[in-house]
Parts: C-alpha cells; structure tokens; sequence
C-alpha cells in the first residue's frame, strides 16, 4: 500500500502542474448553460491520462464527462460526482482581479468557482491521475462523473446520467466544498410554477367569467404564503429552515385589459424528514382547495416542476465517512469532524436513485466564498485535499 509519505512526494513534486490545471479550469467560463469549454477541458486531460472520457449528452453543449478506471483486480466501485457548472459572476462587481482570471495571490487562487467547485472537481481529477501515475492498481475500479447543470438541480447532468444507468458503484465522494469537514447530511427543496389562464376582456366591463388570471393568480399566491407561514420551522441540527416562499408573480401587459394568463413560482425547502413527493402534495391540496372554494369560476391550474432535489441522508457509520475522517487525519495529522447544514448537491440524487453513500467532502467554504465577486480557495488546502484523496482511494481500493 502506498504510505502517506510517498503521496505527499508525489503531490509536493507536481505541485506546479496540479496548480496548472485548476487555473486554465477556472480561467474557463462555465456559467450553467454554458459548460460545452470546461467539459472539453476536463475531457482532454482526462484523454492525456488515458482514462478514455466518454461525453454524454441531453442537450447539446451541456456535457457530462464519464471515465472509468479499472483495475487488474475485482472489487469495490468508488465513484466521483462533481460539477462542471458555476454561479455567474456578480453583476457590476468584477472583484480584485475579475472573474476568470485564475489568479494567486496571497497563498489563494481567485475566481468565480475557484470554491464551488472547480478546486474540488481538479483536485479529485489529479489525485486519481497521480495514482495511476505512480504505478497503483485500485481493487476494484474509480468511476469519474464530471457533470453540467448542477446549479440548476441537475437535470442535464446527475439526473440524466441516473437516468441513463451511468451512475452506479458501491460508495464515493461529491467534492464539493465542505472545510475540510464530511458532510453528511443537507437540505432538498423543489421549485415549482404554477399558471392560470381566463378569458380576456376590456375592463371597462366585468369579466366574463367572475375571476381573471390575475385574480386566481394573488389568490393561489396568498394560500401558499398562508401555507408556509403554517410549515415554516426551523431545524437545529442543520441550521437551516423547512419553508415555502412564493417568490415571483407576473401577469398583464396592459393597464386596461383583464390578463389571460398569470404566473407564480414556488421555492420549497425541505430538511430531512421531508420528501419532494410531500412537497408536491402539500402545494397542489392548496390549490385544489381553492378550485374547490370558488366553484363558480374554473379555477384549474397548470403544474411544472422547474427542479427538484432531496435531502442527503448518509449514515455516518458508512465505511466511506469513517475512510474519509482517517484520511484526513493521517494526511493533515488533525482531526475533523461530521456534520450537516442546508443547501444542497448531486449527492442526494446519487444516494436516494443509486443507493451508494456519498457524503460531500472537500476544501473551500462554500458559505463564505461561493457567490462572491472575491471567491477564492486557499492553494495549500488545495493541495493537502489531493493528497487527502489520494490517500482515501488507497484506502478503499487496496
């Protein structure tokens, strides 16, 4: 088994190509929609070090990046999931040195998903890549998922690659940021939008059937705040909240004319204990409700689920969290711990649809850094996270 010693070697002698590689991924604009260049980038590196990167596809430009490495003997699959994806940069606050610019400076690499997460996604990349370098045959195999989409709950991305039945394996990591903790556990949430649609008419009259679209609209947009004020409660053990909010409404194009159609989106956040089927039910017996309270007017609703994602549950007595906090303890000689927030990844697609434990595991704070014109990821956790996940593949596949 390859000792602690020999993987920091590795990494301390390749630190510039490491360093290389997060900055050409960084200085490469993937805002989600647009991840066709960071995709290439990633799979040709992959090609350079014969990982043979397969490219999936849902939509045109938005790819997904599978590669397989295989080794002689049988045994576990340890699977990676990342995302290719990131926020757009901060509107009118390009930060000190821009968004894309992938600069260091102070011992810290700036730039817009520097953090969330291009620093985990290079730092998986380059830790199984040194491992194959160094001559390691995995017992068992690494699969290697680099997706689009995530930032929009993962339609074209994780949720296609499960669907298609290119995510399976026995346990493995999303490298999102978490400073240098496991996480094990965040919140799910669903977005969902709503539509009424009437007649329209001249409002110089009554409208022809009672009620416009509007009207159904501010009334079904009321129900719903009534609904999360009655749900809304606060979890302590993640130190986020179960809530629903409406959080956009639009009807009308004109001051005198009654609207024909009226639109209301819905943001749903859940805590574990909460499914997205609950979800889903709680949001249409309101508004069946209020079809049912207003006979005398059609009240009927058109439903579309903008994105979903559930909660992450995983046992913190998995064989993946224990590997993960030995890992780090013998790389960095400091312990860390488990624990669980709000927010949300691919990871909880991955355990609920797969069913391999997947906790999020990596450098960065994402709170603190992900959306800011500043975001930027120290370069020495960086580097102590290849190393971290070299040591956790040794681990789990010797």
């Amino acid at each position: 088994m390859l000792s602690v010693q020999d993987i920091a070697a590795m990494v301390d002698a390749n630190r510039e190509e490491a360093l290389a590689f997060f900055q050409q991924c960084v200085r490469t604009p993937s805002v989600t929609g647009s991840e066709a260049a960071m995709g290439g980038v990633v799979r040709q590196f992959l090609a350079r070090q014969g990982f043979a990167p397969q490219v999936y596809e849902k939509e045109p430009g938005r790819p997904n990046i599978v590669a397989e490495w295989k080794g002689a003997r049988p045994g576990p699959r340890f699977v990676w999931n990342g995302h290719l994806d990131v926020f757009p940069p901060v509107a009118g606050s390009p930060g000190l040195y821009g968004p894309w610019a992938g600069k260091v400076a102070d011992g810290y690499l700036y730039g817009r998903g520097s953090v969330d997460m291009k620093g985990g996604v290079c730092a998986a990349i380059m830790a199984t890549a040194f491992l194959k370098r160094m001559g390691f045959s995995p017992a068992g195999s690494v699969l290697m998922t680099w997706v689009s989409d995530e930032e929009n709950t993962g339609g074209l991305g994780t949720k296609y690659l499960l669907e298609q039945g290119l995510i399976s394996g026995d346990f493995g990591i999303d490298p999102e940021p978490t400073h240098g903790q496991v996480l094990v556990s965040h919140c799910g949430g669903l977005n969902v939008k709503v539509t009424y649609r009437s007649a329209a008419g001249h409002t110089s009259i009554p409208h022809p059937e009672g009620a416009d679209a509007l009207e159904k609209t501010v009334k079904a947009a009321a129900a719903l705040m009534a609904l999360g004020r009655r749900i809304s409660r606060y979890s302590e053990e993640l130190g986020a909240w179960s809530k629903l909010s409406v959080t956009m409404i639009e009807s009308g194009n004109t001051v005198n004319m009654y609207p024909s159609e009226g639109h209301l989106v819905i943001d749903r956040r859940l805590v574990p204990g909460e499914t997205t089927a609950e979800g889903h039910r709680q949001i249409r017996e309101v508004l069946d409700g209020l079809r049912r309270a207003h006979p005398q007017a059609d009240y009927s609703y058109e439903y579309e689920v903008l994105g979903e994602y559930p909660c992450l549950v995983v046992d913190e007595n998995e064989p993946i969290v224990r590997m993960c906090l030995e890992a780090y303890r013998e790389v960095t000689g400091k312990g860390t711990a488990v624990y669980r927030r709000g927010g949300g990844s691919d990871a909880s697609d991955i355990v609920e649809k797969a069913g391999l434990p997947m906790p999020n595991f990596g450098a960065g704070d994402e709170e603190a850094e992900s959306t800011h014109e500043n975001e930027k990821l120290c370069l020495e956790d960086y580097f102590t996270f290849i190393k971290v996940y070299m040591r956790l593949l040794v681990k789990a596949l010797s």
